[in-house]
């Protein structure tokens, strides 16, 4: 069974992906298409309907896999921008952590008012498909910060958590960062770059 793999990638770029891998395919022929993005999965599966490939969608732990089957006959070529829902004022958004505290002025409000943030992100109903933490914002991933169960139980959800490498290193928190996976700014310019929506709380 052939693997297309579209973990990372906003919409339209798994439908790119997977209409050109199509078009090696033989009639019959079974594929899956992975993602890590819900709205990607949910357009993957009216675009292959579509297609009369019959998908068949599941989910494990905040990864998306859709079964399909080549159609017998040839059938329209289609755009796959078109089934993008509204990817530029898409409701998928970035949330960027630069700091342990919200706003300016008390330093101790700041905080009460970020762990409540955070906080609530975790019951909120669009939740983000990325939460990226740099600078003093790391200290929010550590043990006894007071949002790392959030934190983890948003990851476990699907939400991916970005902590800077170099911001980790400098405070000294390497070993006690207990959320998200530790990564480079590379990593960090690239997920910014496709986001649709940035929010700095």
């Amino acid at each position: 069974m052939k693997i297309i793999d579209t973990k990372g990638f906003l919409c339209p770029k798994p439908l790119i992906m997977t209409k050109q891998a199509m078009k090696e395919m033989a009639p019959g022929e079974e594929f899956m298409v992975i993602t890590d993005n819900e709205t990607a999965k949910d357009n993957l599966m009216t675009f292959l309907t579509d297609q009369q490939a019959r998908p068949e969608g599941t989910i494990n732990q905040g990864i998306f896999k859709v079964k399909a089957v080549m159609p017998l006959e040839n059938v329209a070529e289609p755009y796959p921008e078109s089934y993008c829902k509204n990817p530029e004022s898409s409701h998928e958004y970035v949330v960027v952590l630069k700091n342990d505290k919200m706003g300016l002025g008390d330093d101790d409000l700041g905080a009460i008012l970020m762990k409540g943030y955070v906080n609530a992100l975790r019951e909120a109903g669009n939740a983000p498909s990325h939460i990226i933490l740099y600078n003093a914002g790391v200290k929010l991933a550590i043990k006894g910060s007071g949002v790392e169960d959030s934190l983890k139980y948003l990851e476990k959800n699907g939400v991916k958590i970005i902590v800077c490498g170099t911001c980790a290193d400098f405070f000294g928190l390497k070993q006690q960062v207990k959320a998200g996976i530790i990564s480079n700014m590379y990593v960090i310019a690239e997920t910014l770059a496709q986001a649709g929506h940035v929010v700095y709380p």
